[in-house]
């Protein structure tokens, strides 16, 4: 009766503060305490702009609420704080491991942003402290030089190098060589691909415009409603300001360029790009494959009648069994940057990922034979198995090549 009694206490006390309140609950699987917040008054602002009247969508929507908040109180990794469009998320996802593992992503992303704000708060109380130190001098007059004091160099600020490179960028949409990022695939990707493809873009641009001879690029058949372009908003919010150097587009290459000037690479031609040429204009696909690997940008190439190319990747690269070819975009637009310049492939080749190489492998293969004597003997064990394997299989296609050869004589 007594536990009763400080349950139904518990419970008004908080009726009484809907505003906001703070928990802290301690895990033992987790190192630290999950600490989250409720805010009990945005919900039903989220609730009126998503469901708009639907009773349906509301009561779905309610549940999820439900399920994010026995999550957080069972202690299982949840965010502190979920917007609109993460709610708007959660809804489009069907089965509860998917909202399990997005709602995991998002409470590693609070988690590391939490960490980032703690380590920049460490550091400031630390150069706070260290300001507090008066250094001594030999005489009343000398000048300190170094960090704090005086300098010989002049500096240069984070948003003076950020115009500077801008102002480069510009100058390429002016003069520059003109390259076409194709963003048509997004029906063809999941939302995490789109999301992927939306940061490899932001590491394009930003590779693009610290380059001495940066692209002019184009983005086309660009879906401004997409989750494609939400993401990239996000990670570049000057964006859709008037002076930003890109140009996106939501017509088609073929209504911008000229027909016969368009270069598609994709990794399934059979032609390989043996030159560079700086009158081409060469278009990217901008497509996470993941999960459909059918070779959509050869089959929108052959559509829109437009030559192919691919990469001399075989004639240049060892690679590693099983790697795949198909690159990043910010993988692709480096290696067309320094092409460009240089006009060495191996020079240009560099920037592809170390993890596709054979080389690669062959030294973590050694790393694990030095470290482990046992794992060196499973080794030669699965290799004289394979060799075995290979021996015996040769010799009966050879037996019956000669069954068939007598088979021939007595025919004859």
């Amino acid at each position: 009766m007594q536990c009763i009694k400080s349950l139904i206490s518990n419970i008004r006390q908080y009726q009484v503060s809907p505003i906001l309140y703070k928990r802290v609950i301690s895990v033992a699987k987790w190192k630290t305490p999950i600490r989250f917040y409720t805010v009990q008054d945005d919900d039903s602002d989220i609730i009126n702009d998503l469901c708009k009247g639907d009773a349906d969508l509301e009561k779905r929507l309610k549940i999820l609420m439900l399920e994010v908040e026995v999550m957080r109180q069972d202690g299982r990794p949840a965010p502190s704080i979920l917007r609109k469009h993460h709610w708007e998320h959660l809804l489009t996802l069907a089965s509860r491991n998917q909202r399990s593992g997005y709602l995991v992503y998002l409470w590693k992303t609070q988690m590391s942003k939490e960490n980032e704000k703690a380590k920049k708060e460490a550091r400031r109380r630390e150069m706070a402290l260290k300001t507090d130190e008066v250094e001594e001098k030999e005489f009343p007059d000398d000048l300190m030089y170094g960090i704090k004091h005086q300098t010989l160099f002049l500096r240069i600020r984070d948003q003076s190098i950020n115009q500077f490179d801008n102002y480069r960028a510009l100058q390429a949409m002016m003069w520059g060589q003109p390259i076409v990022v194709d963003c048509s695939y997004e029906q063809n990707m999941v939302w995490r691909e789109a999301v992927n493809a939306a940061k490899q873009m932001t590491l394009v641009f930003g590779d693009n415009r610290i380059h001495k001879e940066p692209f002019n690029i184009h983005m086309c058949n660009v879906d401004l409603e997409g989750h494609f372009m939400k993401q990239l908003r996000k990670n570049i919010p000057s964006l859709e300001e008037p002076w930003f150097p890109l140009n996106i587009h939501t017509k088609s290459y073929l209504d911008i360029f000229p027909k016969q000037k368009l270069v598609y690479l994709t990794p399934h031609c059979r032609e390989e790009l043996t030159t560079f040429d700086h009158d081409t204009v060469y278009i990217i696909g901008c497509m996470v494959d993941k999960i459909n690997t059918e070779p959509l940008s050869l089959a929108r190439a052959k559509r829109d009648g437009l030559k192919m190319a691919k990469l001399p990747l075989d004639r240049y690269m060892e690679w590693a069994p099983g790697a795949n070819k198909s690159l990043n975009i910010n993988h692709m637009v480096p290696i067309l940057l320094d092409l460009k310049v240089s006009g060495d492939w191996e020079h240009a080749l560099r920037h592809i990922p170390r993890r596709k190489l054979m080389e690669t492998k062959i030294m973590a293969m050694q790393k694990r034979i030095g470290n482990s004597p046992l794992a060196k003997e499973d080794i030669f064990k699965n290799f004289n198995m394979i060799r075995n394997n290979r021996m015996q299989s040769f010799r009966k296609n050879r037996v019956k090549s000669k069954q068939s050869l007598l088979c021939d004589d007595d025919s004859i």
